[in-house]
């Protein structure tokens, strides 16, 4: 784990000022790089920041392109690495835009802020060209909508381990949803109060629906996540932002 500190004071040259609604803090622009179970490239994964604090990074790239949802997940935890969750991915989509907005900063694996173009290359990748699998399905169950969550948490012979878990209250429409309304599993609770796609505030959401996967793509004028999708799709568009675990990183919160 590595914490991300702040000061509220005016910065040194070595930092950068981010205004907020409670005052200006000065972030520093290098901080310690997250340890990981597996080596990577730290440079070209970003921080997944939960408040002041990072356990996972994730590919600034999409990767692991052409196969279907559960051979998607297979391949990647094969490469010590995992599919993100849904509620990783909206927390990650909200930090990057608040950090292209001046509302919040970014950091690389290695501890590196990220900013200028690179941030803006990233924005544009998660806003605008991306399609990738997230490690969800669903399946008739107990939960809201009578539904299960079904997630990957490893392999024992190079086979899947599944979980599942309730489905949370969510959306129960297809719309235009509020990203910052997401339940803990991160599937939103609210429409957007505007309906239309505004990155980092709002994406088209298809409600879980039973024997679905869970995914998110954005191209130029819309983004979606989508909680109807066959699992069985695949294509040479279709991919996965991997995840690397921190070295301490806790299992239950992939």
């Amino acid at each position: 784990m590595v914490e991300i500190t702040r000061r509220k004071i005016k910065a040194k040259p070595e930092e950068v000022i981010i205004e907020g609604i409670d005052g200006s803090y000065a972030f520093p622009r290098q901080i310690s790089g997250l340890a990981t179970k597996i080596p990577i490239n730290q440079e070209e994964y970003a921080l997944i920041q939960e408040g002041d604090k990072a356990d996972y990074a994730i590919s600034m790239n999409q990767r692991f392109n052409g196969r279907n949802h559960l051979d998607t997940n297979v391949e990647v935890l094969s490469s010590g690495l995992i599919v993100p969750r849904a509620s990783k991915l909206v927390t990650q989509i909200i930090n990057v835009n608040n950090a292209l907005n001046g509302k919040g900063v970014l950091y690389d694996a290695s501890g590196k802020l990220i900013e200028r173009d690179r941030l803006k290359e990233y924005a544009h990748k998660l806003n605008h060209d991306c399609w990738v699998w997230l490690n969800e399905s669903f399946e008739k169950g107990n939960g809201f909508l009578d539904l299960d969550v079904v997630y990957i948490t490893g392999l024992k012979n190079g086979k899947p381990v599944f979980q599942k878990e309730p489905l949370q209250k969510c959306l129960e429409q297809d719309c235009y949803a509020d990203l910052e309304s997401v339940n803990s599993q991160g599937f939103p609770t609210k429409k957007s109060p505007i309906q239309k796609y505004e990155p980092g505030k709002s994406s088209y959401f298809y409600y879980p629906r039973e024997n679905s996967a869970v995914g998110f793509d954005a191209d130029p004028d819309d983004a979606v996540l989508s909680c109807n999708g066959g699992p069985r799709g695949a294509g040479a568009w279709l991919g996965v932002f991997d995840c690397a675990e921190g070295a301490h990183a806790e299992k239950s919160k992939k």
